[in-house]
């Protein structure tokens, strides 16, 4: 078989169709007007002649039916073979429309851009407190003895007046935001702690890591010994690096979202909602719109698309 370009005699159309290969004449239809053209070889070239009465001008005629197996009369419309077994699962649903996830999108969008704002002021926390107030703060000094006298406190350099309420015991004011103090002692090596002083009520009562702050100095000279709280150490650490894990649970969540008001991904819709929540916007107003996405996920389960971008049945 071989293809032929060809230009129909009665409408003009431009259209092809297979030849056989041994040079004998063949019949077939236009797709366009539906005529039956006649294909005569002639030589090189193929002659292409109406076959039958030639159809008027603006008519187009019937398709032609499909020709049953003896070829002289319709097929029958196919039928479903009796014993065939009927389905009986659960019914079908039709194509969901796009509101429920459009719901699901918007939830999973504010509980991220809250985690995105809460990360933002997480991060700045140092800073925002710095200076805003003067907070009164208690140093205790001891050695593995007992408490120290005589001791001198220095914060960011620079020398505070030291009341002492008790033995080793000390009490000055400094000024809130991250802190670097340093305690010196007769006979000792000096002492620092690296401090986030934060903005408090006046009469809060003397708490560890937050206006108390103890110094364990060691006998003997050398270079300053760095020390820690375990309070202020977690403090620090989670300003260190919870913006960041906020930032990236956030975007994971924003991705989320798109899945979710393009339905391209259920599984994408769920993890975006599921970090959207871990990114504690706002506390508590972030997990709880993540979660309440994550719920109705369940019931839109079927209004999702996976790779053929059909609706499956559920």
């Amino acid at each position: 078989m071989r293809r032929h370009a060809f230009e129909c005699p009665v409408c003009q159309g431009k259209q092809s169709v297979l030849l056989p290969d041994d040079g004998t004449s063949a019949t077939s239809s236009c797709r366009e007007c539906r005529s039956e053209l006649e294909f005569l070889p002639n030589s090189d070239a193929v002659k292409v002649v109406p076959a039958g009465p030639p159809t008027p001008a603006g008519t187009r005629r019937p398709p032609a039916q499909r020709l049953g197996a003896a070829g002289n009369s319709p097929a029958a419309p196919a039928t479903v073979p009796g014993d065939y077994p009927r389905y009986r699962g659960p019914p079908l649903r039709e194509q969901s429309k796009a509101g429920g996830t459009l719901a699901i999108a918007l939830l999973v969008l504010a509980a991220s851009l809250t985690g995105l704002a809460t990360a933002w002021v997480v991060h700045v926390i140092p800073e925002a407190n710095d200076g805003l107030q003067q907070v009164e703060i208690t140093v205790e000094v001891a050695n593995t003895t007992g408490p120290l006298a005589n001791v001198t406190l220095l914060v960011d350099g620079a020398a505070a007046n030291l009341t002492a309420s008790e033995p080793g015991a000390y009490t000055t004011t400094v000024s809130s935001g991250m802190r670097t103090l340093e305690v010196t002692a007769p006979g000792h090596r000096n002492g620092t702690m690296l401090v986030l002083v934060y903005v408090q009520d006046s009469d809060m009562a003397p708490t560890e890591g937050a206006n108390l702050f103890k110094f364990i100095l060691l006998e003997g000279e050398g270079a300053p010994v760095k020390q820690e709280q375990t309070e202020q150490a977690l403090l620090q650490e989670m300003l260190a690096w919870c913006p960041f894990l906020m930032l990236a649970f956030s975007l994971i969540g924003l991705g989320g979202a798109w899945a979710a008001w393009q339905r391209t991904s259920f599984l994408a819709a769920q993890v975006g909602a599921l970090f959207s929540a871990l990114a504690l916007g706002f506390l508590l107003v972030g997990p709880v719109l993540g979660l309440i996405a994550l719920i109705l996920l369940q019931r839109q389960k079927h209004a999702f698309s996976f790779k053929t971008g059909e609706y499956p049945p559920p």
